[in-house]
């Protein structure tokens, strides 16, 4: 037989074989966050300036992710912080001190560039220089939800939120709920409220603005965003 045919022959079942043990693309997978801490004190910052830190973010390394996505929001004055791009589990960012912040992790592959899985949201407070006691988180506003139309029950609608505190203080909360801008002022049953919760008496056909000041057992007191919804 000839040399140069079994050589040919030798060589396609060597391609064949070779092609046929490849596997195919796996979709990129949700990650597992790890530092900063939840609703925690920033323990991975280290301070670069009288006003700035530079924190460490990691996350679990996950299969069949091309690169990562670090979205970072700055709680008080809502500006975020994006990183595309990274090739590795971590990454240091540097941020202003005296702030909460929340962060997640996007996944991204070439091979499923429309299937970008997102991590949870995890909430950090960067301590400022000599700061002892850190204020609140801004409240995570439940119920109603932003922009919805709600019904009431005898004129009732129970308002809902929740309340977190990086150094595990009890809280109690101040609600506003009005129809101008959700800053006018609360009637004395709306303040130092224990609960999560609170029952208001609201209008029909009206649209409410609403938002929730935490304050901790410190003196530290911290206003979430302002939301609205509409009462048919």
């Amino acid at each position: 037989m000839n040399r140069y045919f079994v050589f040919s022959i030798f060589a396609f079942f060597t391609i064949f074989l070779s092609c046929s043990g490849s596997s195919d693309p796996i979709p990129p997978s949700q990650v597992t966050l790890s530092l900063p801490a939840n609703n925690e004190n920033c323990s991975s910052g280290t301070s670069i300036s009288s006003t700035q830190s530079s924190v460490e973010f990691s996350w679990s390394d996950v299969s069949g992710v091309t690169t990562y996505s670090l979205n970072i929001k700055n709680l008080q004055t809502n500006a975020e912080i994006i990183r595309s791009g990274i090739t590795s589990n971590s990454i240091s960012v540097d941020l202003n001190k005296g702030y909460a912040y929340e962060w997640y992790v996007t996944s991204v592959s070439e091979d499923y560039p429309d299937d970008q899985p997102i991590s949870s949201k995890w909430r950090f407070y960067l301590k400022n220089d000599g700061e002892q006691n850190s204020a609140p988180f801004p409240a995570e506003l439940i119920n109603p939800k932003s922009g919805e139309v709600i019904e009431l029950t005898a004129g009732i609608f129970e308002m809902q939120w929740s309340g977190t505190d990086p150094d595990g203080d009890d809280l109690t909360y101040t609600l506003y709920v009005d129809k101008i801008d959700g800053k006018q002022t609360t009637p004395e049953e709306l303040n130092n409220i224990s609960d999560t919760s609170k029952q208001v008496q609201l209008d029909s056909n009206t649209i409410y603005y609403w938002r929730v000041n935490s304050h901790d057992s410190n003196g530290n007191s911290t206003y979430s965003q302002i939301r609205s919804f509409r009462i048919e």
